[in-house]
């Protein structure tokens, strides 16, 4: 796939961006460029959520955020790097991973200039693994009682760091809740809902 190309006035947006610091990514301009951004990595990511690999296919756009994996408020270098760029739902985003850098192998001054080399992440990162080895998102059922389960390697730790750190157990028992025409339940009750959540981890 193409790279992402920006014209010389687009440049020169971006450059003004980056002398206001993280702060610049406010900047009113910068609207089209955002926009012709999430436009391009939801196309790369198949239109699923970075992190908990949600489908976002026809989601408004104020639903979905560019997520900056290394905080741009700690790494305003890396504002624009489109390997620190990629599409998440606001749940893993704003709700979970907030601006943490926890899931570092090292601490964030630590890193290198070059810090986009897979080794540095403890969850599967969206630009650098190849997401599928590590952690995948498998459903069966009916389209309006659809039972999610995630599945990972027992090699992959992080496809387990992922899991965890995102929560997405929270994710597979709503689905089965849903599936039961119940919410908000930590278990799952209905036995024939149960059966189909766990031959999801035996496929």
């Amino acid at each position: 796939m193409s790279k992402l190309k920006f014209s010389p006035e687009e440049v020169d947006i971006l450059k003004e961006a980056y002398t206001l610091g993280h702060q610049g990514w406010n900047l009113d301009k910068l609207t089209p460029i955002k926009q012709k951004i999430k436009a391009k990595k939801r196309l790369i990511q198949g239109e699923t959520c970075c992190y908990c690999l949600r489908d976002t296919t026809g989601e408004a756009k104020m639903v979905l955020d560019i997520e900056h994996i290394l905080p741009k408020s700690l790494r305003p270098r890396n504002m624009f790097t489109m390997k620190n760029l990629a599409i998440s739902c606001k749940r893993c985003n704003l709700q979970i991973k907030k601006t943490k850098t926890n899931f570092l192998t090292v601490p964030i001054t630590q890193l290198p200039k070059r810090a986009f080399k897979s080794r540095f992440y403890r969850f599967v990162h969206p630009n650098l693994d190849y997401v599928e080895s590590h952690i995948e998102r498998v459903f069966s059922g009916r389209t309006k009682s659809r039972i999610v389960k995630y599945v990972f390697p027992e090699t992959s730790a992080k496809g387990r760091y992922t899991y965890e750190y995102f929560k997405l157990k929270e994710l597979e028992v709503d689905t089965a809740n849903n599936a039961q025409g119940r919410r908000k339940r930590k278990t799952i009750k209905d036995e024939r809902i149960r059966a189909a959540f766990d031959a999801l981890t035996q496929e």
